[in-house]
Protein backbone atom coordinates (compact mmCIF):
# COMPACT_ATOMS: atom_id res chain seq x y z
CA UNK A 1 0.00 0.00 0.00
CA UNK A 2 0.89 3.11 -0.82
CA UNK A 3 0.97 6.13 1.01
CA UNK A 4 -0.26 9.71 -0.17
CA UNK A 5 1.64 12.72 0.51
CA UNK A 6 -0.30 15.96 0.41
CA UNK A 7 1.15 18.25 -1.13
CA UNK A 8 1.46 21.68 0.28
CA UNK A 9 0.83 24.93 -1.30
CA UNK A 10 3.33 27.44 -1.30
CA UNK A 11 2.33 30.85 -0.15
CA UNK A 12 1.41 32.94 2.79
CA UNK A 13 2.02 30.95 5.64
CA UNK A 14 -0.49 33.56 7.75
CA UNK A 15 -1.74 37.36 7.82
CA UNK A 16 -1.48 39.45 11.03
CA UNK A 17 -4.72 40.55 12.21
CA UNK A 18 -4.26 44.95 11.82
CA UNK A 19 -7.98 45.67 12.59
CA UNK A 20 -7.24 46.65 16.53
CA UNK A 21 -3.98 49.11 15.06
CA UNK A 22 -6.08 52.03 14.95
CA UNK A 23 -7.51 51.88 18.43
CA UNK A 24 -4.04 50.77 19.57
CA UNK A 25 -2.89 54.06 17.64
CA UNK A 26 -5.54 56.39 19.28
CA UNK A 27 -4.87 55.26 22.76
CA UNK A 28 -1.33 55.97 22.35
CA UNK A 29 -2.09 59.61 20.84
CA UNK A 30 -4.22 60.20 24.12
CA UNK A 31 -1.89 58.94 26.88
CA UNK A 32 0.63 61.17 25.28
CA UNK A 33 -2.03 64.18 24.52
CA UNK A 34 -3.07 64.07 28.31
CA UNK A 35 0.39 63.14 30.36
CA UNK A 36 1.97 66.26 27.96
CA UNK A 37 2.84 68.84 30.34
CA UNK A 38 2.12 72.24 28.36
CA UNK A 39 4.48 75.22 29.36
CA UNK A 40 2.90 78.34 30.19
CA UNK A 41 4.56 81.92 29.37
CA UNK A 42 5.26 83.69 32.66
CA UNK A 43 5.49 87.33 31.21
CA UNK A 44 7.55 89.53 33.11
CA UNK A 45 7.51 89.93 37.07
CA UNK A 46 7.18 93.51 38.35
CA UNK A 47 5.77 94.94 41.19
CA UNK A 48 3.52 97.75 41.02
CA UNK A 49 3.32 100.42 42.65
CA UNK A 50 -0.73 101.24 44.45
CA UNK A 51 -3.09 103.12 43.21
CA UNK A 52 -3.04 106.62 43.05
CA UNK A 53 -5.55 108.19 45.31
CA UNK A 54 -5.31 112.27 44.58
CA UNK A 55 -3.92 114.29 42.23
CA UNK A 56 -1.44 114.75 45.08
CA UNK A 57 -0.11 111.67 45.07
CA UNK A 58 1.85 113.00 41.92
CA UNK A 59 5.80 112.42 42.38
CA UNK A 60 7.76 115.84 40.42
CA UNK A 61 10.84 114.85 39.46
CA UNK A 62 14.03 117.07 38.83
CA UNK A 63 15.22 116.72 35.38
CA UNK A 64 19.01 115.88 36.66
CA UNK A 65 17.52 113.00 38.56
CA UNK A 66 16.24 110.80 35.38
CA UNK A 67 18.13 108.75 32.88
CA UNK A 68 16.13 107.72 29.58
CA UNK A 69 16.89 104.49 27.91
CA UNK A 70 15.08 104.61 23.80
CA UNK A 71 14.91 101.24 22.39
CA UNK A 72 13.89 102.99 18.27
CA UNK A 73 11.84 100.98 16.58
CA UNK A 74 15.22 99.89 14.47
CA UNK A 75 16.24 97.91 17.40
CA UNK A 76 18.80 100.86 18.28
CA UNK A 77 19.44 101.62 22.14
CA UNK A 78 19.97 105.43 23.07
CA UNK A 79 20.68 106.56 26.93
CA UNK A 80 19.90 110.30 27.45
CA UNK A 81 21.72 111.64 30.84
CA UNK A 82 21.63 115.14 31.83
CA UNK A 83 20.55 116.54 28.04
CA UNK A 84 23.30 114.20 26.59
CA UNK A 85 22.41 111.83 24.35
CA UNK A 86 24.18 109.09 22.75
CA UNK A 87 23.83 105.79 21.36
CA UNK A 88 24.78 102.52 23.54
CA UNK A 89 24.67 98.86 23.82
CA UNK A 90 22.83 95.99 25.94
CA UNK A 91 25.91 95.21 27.74
CA UNK A 92 26.85 98.93 28.05
CA UNK A 93 23.20 99.18 30.00
CA UNK A 94 24.43 97.95 33.75
CA UNK A 95 27.37 100.01 33.74
CA UNK A 96 26.10 102.85 32.55
CA UNK A 97 23.55 102.85 35.03
CA UNK A 98 24.89 101.27 38.13
CA UNK A 99 27.16 104.36 38.06
CA UNK A 100 24.69 106.72 37.85
CA UNK A 101 22.21 104.81 40.42
CA UNK A 102 25.41 104.88 43.06
CA UNK A 103 26.05 108.59 42.40
CA UNK A 104 22.59 109.89 42.91
CA UNK A 105 20.32 107.18 44.36
CA UNK A 106 17.50 108.95 43.17
CA UNK A 107 17.77 108.61 39.54
CA UNK A 108 14.76 107.24 38.46
CA UNK A 109 15.53 105.38 34.82
CA UNK A 110 12.80 105.34 32.03
CA UNK A 111 12.76 102.69 29.83
CA UNK A 112 11.09 104.11 26.59
CA UNK A 113 10.26 101.49 23.77
CA UNK A 114 8.84 102.14 20.04
CA UNK A 115 5.94 99.86 19.52
CA UNK A 116 7.79 98.49 16.24
CA UNK A 117 11.21 97.14 18.19
CA UNK A 118 11.92 93.47 19.30
CA UNK A 119 10.29 92.80 22.51
CA UNK A 120 13.57 90.93 23.30
CA UNK A 121 15.75 93.90 22.60
CA UNK A 122 13.39 95.84 25.18
CA UNK A 123 13.62 92.62 27.90
CA UNK A 124 17.26 92.46 27.50
CA UNK A 125 17.90 96.35 28.48
CA UNK A 126 15.40 95.61 31.49
CA UNK A 127 16.83 92.75 32.90
CA UNK A 128 20.42 94.65 32.55
CA UNK A 129 18.51 97.31 34.33
CA UNK A 130 17.49 94.63 37.15
CA UNK A 131 21.41 93.58 37.51
CA UNK A 132 21.83 97.20 37.62
CA UNK A 133 20.25 97.45 41.13
CA UNK A 134 17.63 100.27 39.37
CA UNK A 135 15.26 99.90 41.53
CA UNK A 136 12.93 103.00 40.30
CA UNK A 137 11.84 102.26 36.55
CA UNK A 138 9.69 103.37 34.23
CA UNK A 139 8.16 101.81 31.18
CA UNK A 140 6.79 103.86 28.70
CA UNK A 141 5.61 103.64 24.81
CA UNK A 142 6.72 106.21 22.17
CA UNK A 143 4.20 107.13 19.68
CA UNK A 144 4.52 105.95 16.36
Amino acid sequence: MAVLKKKRKKGALGEVNTSATADISFLLLIFFIVSTIFAEEQGLIMILPGKQETQDDTVKVAESNIATIKVGFDNSITLRMGGKSRAITVNEVKNLIEARVIANPKTVVVLETHPDAHYGKMVAVLDELKLANARKLTLKTTER
